[in-house]
């Protein structure tokens, strides 16, 4: 969220230190218009009143920041030497940047340092437009440059310039060729058909030579037509691959801000747009240019008049599609909005179609679908209906240089000036050069339609990956030691989750972590992943910082049984194998005799060959979790991370489970978190979190005898099973 808006010059001169952050106000009182400028800086807060310095204070005398919501306006409210003021007013359209401004002063007043803030964070406006951005986007479609985008297409088919320049040099001698081809008709005509000679040979020599050239550039066509199908698909693949390549690469945090509709729309939809545009305006750019070029100077060379008269109404066409250029733009970007917010419903309901036929709301799911499906084809239909109310007064204005031709070319025929077959291989090639004007004169349309695709897919491309990895990252084989020193961190980095979390673990030993929702448990799990960077501190593996690991060499040796167990869409041994791909079937078998799955798996209808569906969903819930403690045992992680394996299952699941779960843990390090405390009586130790900070840690034994936060949950649910009872 922009949180530093551009200051007056004014305003800028009074100011004694840099701006950090620099917000207006707007808000009348008592019908006197009020407007402003709050602006902090590394020590003092200025506020401004039509562009001048109104007070300032120190920042170490200011405290308790809020930003308050009333009706229809804002207050921003802040305590100065122990005294409540009202700094400044504000609409609601300002609310949140106020509330995020409010957060970090906080931080900086509990910290005495201010936070580096990106600006672009949950942004929705263009810092230098204004125009809306799409949710989790930073690019604007119409400040972004049309030129590099275009570049970067072109760039990505480096990799085919064999390809390609069999097409340029297939298309070269297919235009060559159109345009020698009314010369020859202007032979026949004045040579054989107008003073009526008779020579019969020669005239079937120039109608062989006039229908070799025919065959030649429908053969060149052809093989054209090959190449670039094979250069845009090529391209296609690879960019589809790169965008995919990407999403793997990119932390979980800056994935999260998409949605899984939109990073769909990015690999498939947008990635065949910009296909489209290689395939059906990459190699036509070539042609239609070397045409416009080799065209304009034949018809200067054979009549410069003439060529003056076709060429009268391109300024005031090209004015009108300059003009054009934005409105299109602007649909075309509703249009991708409206599909993307289509497509996220679409995965949002077929995700969850299991609640919606529980709950009987097919036919709103329906209707909701179909509302958006709707705005999809009026989003498409309005784009369209402009260019078709725009299109035809172009081709008249077009088609005006033709009927001046035709006029002055006729009067001069007319005139014994011109011969009828000038005038006609004129005209042909007016009707020729025409071809690349009006192919110029659509490519604002197409350029738009691409434009917006093509800049979501090179932003994603070009997306900066927040867990960077070191020069030469460490690959070696853990044993298990961990240890949190002074871990800190938050989503955003004046909201910590976990604060100074500091322990050691031993290779071997089961953790088991406890503490009231939102204490910070899975968010230190995700840490020790490296789904997430600490903000502060270090995690060490064996005494080595995790971020000095290859990410791929951590998590390699990492195992994780979720609560909410994921099976991917095919066999039983496909999601046990996919720990370890080389798995033979000997050693999935035992995997899955030690999770106590072989039981349940051989009595399926094709045992281990059994379609599992989309999630597992052919499944119960405890045998998914099975096959997902198999899928652990076949990884054999030397780090086990548990979150709530065994919530929700009735007892006797819960009881085989626990089994599998004992012989897995087994000799190796293990985090195990767990509402239900009596699940973690094998736990060597037990980590209280309380509110993202470490409270205790020890014994079960020991941590009851100190009766602090621990001993109240157990207490807390002694209580609740009794009441049950």
């Amino acid at each position: 969220m922009r949180l530093k808006f551009e200051l007056p010059v004014e305003v800028e001169r009074q100011l004694e230190e840099e701006a950090l952050y620099a917000l207006p106000f707007d808000l009348s009182f008592q019908g006197e218009g009020v407007e402003g400028y709050v602006v902090v800086s590394e020590t003092k807060f200025y506020l401004f009143e039509e562009q001048q310095l109104k007070t300032s204070f120190a920042l170490k005398d200011m405290k308790d920041y809020q930003a308050k919501q009333l009706v229809g306006s804002g207050l921003f409210i802040a305590t100065v030497d122990e005294e409540e003021r009202m700094i400044c007013g504000f609409k609601p359209k300002w609310f949140k940047r106020y509330v995020e401004l409010a957060k970090l002063l906080e931080y900086y007043n509990k910290s005495g340092k201010h936070t580096p803030y990106e600006e672009d964070q949950e942004e929705y406006m263009c810092p230098k437009c204004g125009f809306p951005l799409l949710n989790g986007s930073k690019m604007c479609f119409k400040c972004q440059s049309k030129v590099k985008v275009l570049m970067k297409i072109f760039k990505i088919g480096k990799e085919y310039k064999k390809v390609f320049l069999y097409s340029l040099i297939g298309t070269l001698i297919t235009e060559m060729l159109w345009i020698v081809n009314p010369y020859i008709m202007r032979v026949i005509i004045d040579d054989y058909i107008v003073p009526k000679n008779a020579n019969i040979p020669d005239l079937v020599i120039l109608l062989l030579v006039y229908l070799t050239v025919f065959v030649t550039i429908t053969i060149c066509e052809r093989f054209v037509m090959k190449f670039t199908n094979v250069l845009s698909n090529s391209i296609s693949r690879d960019l589809r691959n790169q965008v995919f390549m990407k999403i793997q690469e990119l932390s979980l945090s800056t994935v999260s801000k998409r949605t899984p509709g939109e990073l769909m729309n990015r690999i498939n939809s947008d990635t065949e747009k910009i296909q489209e545009f290689i395939s059906n305006y990459g190699r036509d750019a070539i042609n239609r240019i070397f045409s416009l070029i080799v065209l304009t100077i034949l018809l200067f060379v054979m009549d410069y008049r003439l060529a003056l008269l076709v060429l009268i109404p391109l300024p005031p066409v090209l004015y009108a599609v300059t003009k054009m250029q934005d409105k299109m733009g602007l649909r075309y970007w509703k249009q991708w909005r409206k599909h993307e917010k289509a497509s996220s419903v679409l995965h949002d309901i077929l995700s969850g179609i299991r609640v919606v036929k529980a709950y009987g709301n097919e036919q709103i799911e329906i209707d909701k679908y179909t509302q958006h499906v709707d705005q999809v084809k009026e989003s498409m239909i309005s784009a369209e209906t402009l260019w078709s109310k725009f299109y035809p007064y172009i081709g008249y204005l077009m088609g005006m240089g033709e009927f001046l031709v035709l006029w002055l070319g006729g009067y001069l025929v007319l005139g014994g000036k011109m011969q009828l077959g000038q005038l006609i291989q004129y005209t042909t090639y007016i009707t020729m050069i025409y071809v690349p004007l009006r192919w110029a004169i659509q490519l604002p349309r197409v350029f738009a339609d691409v434009f917006v695709s093509a800049g979501k897919v090179f932003e994603l491309l070009e997306e900066n990956c927040e867990m960077e990895e070191i020069d030469e990252p460490i690959k070696k084989e853990i044993v298990g030691d961990v240890v949190f020193d002074k871990v800190s961190f938050g989503y955003k980095v004046y909201e910590p989750v976990l604060k100074n979390v500091s322990f050691e673990v031993k290779a071997g030993e089961m953790i088991g972590i406890v503490g009231h929702s939102g204490a910070g448990k899975s968010t230190l799990i995700n840490l020790l992943m490296r789904l997430y960077d600490v903000a502060d501190g270090q995690i060490k593996i064996d005494g080595i910082d995790i971020r000095e690991f290859s990410q791929q060499a951590l998590r390699g040796q990492i195992g994780v049984v979720l609560q909410e167990t994921f099976l991917f869409e095919g066999t039983v041994l496909d999601n046990i194998r996919y720990a370890k791909p080389e798995a033979t079937l000997e050693e999935i078998i035992e995997a899955s005799k030690i999770a106590n799955a072989h039981e349940f798996i051989v009595k399926l209808p094709d045992a281990y060959h059994t379609v599992v569906g989309e999630k597992g969903h052919t499944l119960s819930g405890g045998e998914r979790q099975r096959v997902a403690i198999a899928r652990a045992v076949l990884h054999n992680p030397k780090i086990l991370i548990l979150d709530e394996a065994t919530s929700a299952l009735d007892t006797e699941t819960e009881k085989k489970i626990q089994e599998a779960l004992e012989r897995l843990t087994k000799g190796k390090t293990t985090f195990a978190i767990a509402h239900r405390l009596s699940t973690l009586q094998k736990a060597n130790r037990l980590l209280v979190l309380d509110k993202g900070t470490f409270a205790e840690m020890g014994t079960h034994e020991e941590l009851i005898k100190n009766q602090g936060i621990y001993y109240k949950l157990v207490m807390a649910q002694k209580q609740t099973t009794h009441m049950k009872q």
